[in-house]
């Protein structure tokens, strides 16, 4: 709030004005002697009310001439006491309503010598390009001025707060964030010579949060556009709704974030520019602008340099109650949580270890659930749902598979013994349907505690030319955000071999080959493929994976464990007693194992038994082996199987 001059009241000085501006009115009407004597005596008082410390702060901000400031002092006093026309009244002053025109306001503020301001565009004057004071759409000397709403409520109590359906918002409460002092590196931006600011991503949550910031560190205010009504808002409604936020700020410098300055013409645009914001110390910061050079010409570019491990690590481990340099790192390495989430992370981690749980356990759940949202119409989230110690494998498989693992969690260590290790893994899986290949790439994502996304192929391949790279540009690079586990299921309909090029779409499908090697090369996440026939692929791609893992049908002693798994607590003794039997009779899968189990369970619950027996079991392996035309056979072999031969 701008103080009150303790030498010359300003509310004394306002009665003043008026009481000289009345009789100044009086004696024109009467054409009386003393009229000169009046205006001198108006010409000091105006002086004296411009000089005061909101008048003063006024000019301050928005870089205006004395006479401007005099012509606001007169506008806002007649606004005061509009009785103060009635002398006026009759007079060709009085020209349009209850206001003077700019001409005589001019005449009153000794700023005789309009034609120098008609020279120079008529009202190309910066109370009038800031919209302090406002005239009709002709601009002409002959116009009534009217005073902007906020300047008139800030001159009568030196302060205002801005409404709630203001189209921007300032918040003040902000503190400085852990990470943004441990992870960015801000001496090096200079904020001197430009008001507009463009930053070098389009991600605007964190955008706005390095905004908001950039203005704790700096000690400014911190305010943000709602973008809707910005949308809907020409030159003269976007410069009122800024002064208020000038005269809301006391003299703080202002960061004003907007999220989508593309949808302000470059008229506006240039229009803003010249105003020279500077003055008022606003600066604007905005994604990266893409639709008009005009806008990005007075811009200047902040560079976001990604934090280092070590940073991001050391922000961890000052966000922890309890610090653990092994669990930070790990994190790190694993979750690449966008700066802005990481404090909000971490308290709702502090809050869940008040009741019980362990920081360190509750952050890593919070961090994968944070990357747990993927791009949808090209790829579907897989909730890990195991881990490979749920799985029947063979010793050669599984140690396979922990290799993989591995190769995620020792990505560090390896990188630091290594100088020319590459980042990514790369894997195959292949084999019969139902052997374990899509249980296998979440079990992974499970020990891993990553995301999975299972590639919808059917979204990805275009017949059009260029939309199957446009399509698998935005999955890579999602994926890459997330650090997630890329599945490729039945990928030979994408990774197949390249075809002797018959055709434009022969040549549209071996570009998009091709274009897959690059971007599988440039992966550095773990990325999995699996198809039945490994002879589909092409040989390009099988040099590139680290492990080509063939998934066989399991052995009679792996169908065991899997019935066992299946049926414990689901089976009456008859049953489990004679899995043995049952497993080295019938060649299955761990998926038809399950589907038989499903199945046969299904049968008991609806007629209200709650284990399964073995003739259940025999209808359900019936219908199972039937879908590969083995019926005739199986019936023998079933019912010697219930029969205990």
């Amino acid at each position: 709030m701008v103080e009150g001059n303790p030498m010359k009241p300003q509310l004394d000085l306002e009665k003043q004005l008026s009481q000289v501006f009345f009789q100044l009115g009086a004696a024109l009407a009467q054409d009386e002697e003393h009229i000169q004597h009046l205006i001198s005596k108006l010409d000091s008082v105006l002086n004296q009310l411009i000089s005061v410390p909101k008048f003063k702060y006024v000019e301050d901000m928005f870089g205006l001439q004395e006479y401007e400031m005099r012509l606001i002092a007169l506008v806002y006093i007649q606004e005061l006491e509009p009785d103060i026309l009635t002398p006026y009244i009759g007079l060709s002053w009085y020209e349009n309503g209850p206001t003077l025109s700019l001409d005589k306001l001019l005449y009153l503020s000794k700023q005789g010598n309009k034609r120098a301001l008609l020279s120079k565009g008529g009202l190309r004057m910066k109370v009038f390009e800031w919209q302090l004071l406002q005239c009709g759409p002709s601009q002409s000397l002959t116009e009534r001025v009217v005073i902007h709403s906020g300047l008139l409520h800030f001159l009568l109590t030196g302060s205002l707060n801005l409404k709630e359906d203001h189209p921007i918002a300032l918040d003040s409460c902000a503190s400085q964030d852990t990470v943004f002092e441990s992870c960015l590196n801000v001496l090096d931006i200079d904020l001197s010579d430009r008001q507009f600011f463009q930053f070098d991503t389009r991600n605007t949550d964190l955008i706005c949060w390095y905004t908001e910031q950039l203005a704790v560190h700096e000690s400014a205010l911190f305010g943000f556009f709602h973008s809707e009504r910005l949308q809907q808002m020409g030159y003269a409604g976007l410069v009122c709704s800024l002064v208020d936020v000038i005269l809301c700020a006391n003299g703080k410098p202002i960061f004003l974030f907007a999220s989508d300055l593309n949808c302000v013409s470059p008229v506006v645009f240039e229009s803003l520019n010249k105003l020279d914001m500077s003055v008022a110390n606003l600066s604007f910061f905005t994604p990266l602008i893409c639709e008009h050079a005009e806008a990005r010409a007075y811009c200047k570019t902040i560079k976001l340099n990604k934090p280092s491990t070590t940073s991001l690590v050391d922000a961890w481990q000052m966000l922890s109650p309890i610090p653990n340099e092994v669990r930070s790192t790990a994190i790190t390495a694993r979750y690449p949580i966008p700066l802005h989430r990481m404090s909000a992370l971490a308290d709702t981690a502090k809050k869940e270890e008040q009741s019980g749980a362990d920081f360190w356990d509750a952050l890593q759940l919070l961090c994968l659930r944070e990357l747990n949202t993927g791009p949808e119409e090209l790829a579907k989230l897989a909730e890990p749902r195991f881990k490979i110690s749920d799985m029947v494998l063979s010793p050669h498989v599984a140690s396979q598979l922990r290799e993989l693992v591995g190769r995620v969690d020792k990505k560090a260590e390896l990188h630091a013994q290594l100088p020319r290790f590459m980042p990514g893994c790369k894997a195959l899986f292949w084999g019969k349907p139902g052997t374990g290949k899509s249980m296998a790439a979440e079990a992974i994502a499970g020990d891993l505690q990553l995301p999975l996304y299972v590639v919808n192929l059917a979204n990805i391949a275009s017949k059009w030319i260029g939309e199957t790279e446009k399509h698998l540009e935005k999955l890579f690079d999602q994926a890459q955000e997330h650090n997630a586990v890329l599945m490729f299921d039945e990928a030979d309909a994408v990774f197949a071999k390249r075809s002797a090029v018959e055709s434009s779409q022969d040549k549209n499908a071996n570009t998009g080959v091709s274009y897959l090697l690059q971007k599988i090369e440039h992966y550095s996440g773990l990325l999995l493929l699996s198809t039945n026939l490994k002879s589909n692929l092409d040989d390009a791609f099988l040099r590139r994976f680290h492990n080509v893992i063939e998934f066989t049908l399991p052995t009679p002693a792996h169908r065991e464990l899997l019935w066992r798994q299946a049926l414990s607590k689901n089976a009456n003794n008859d049953l489990m007693n004679s899995i043995t039997s049952l497993a080295h009779r019938f060649e299955l899968t761990a998926a038809q194992i399950l589907n038989i189990t499903e199945s046969a369970l299904l049968q008991r619950l609806m007629i209200d038994h709650k284990d399964i027996d073995p003739e259940s079991l025999a209808n359900a392996l019936k219908r199972e082996l039937s879908k590969q035309h083995e019926g005739f056979m199986a019936q023998h072999e079933i019912k010697a199987w219930l029969q205990g031969n």
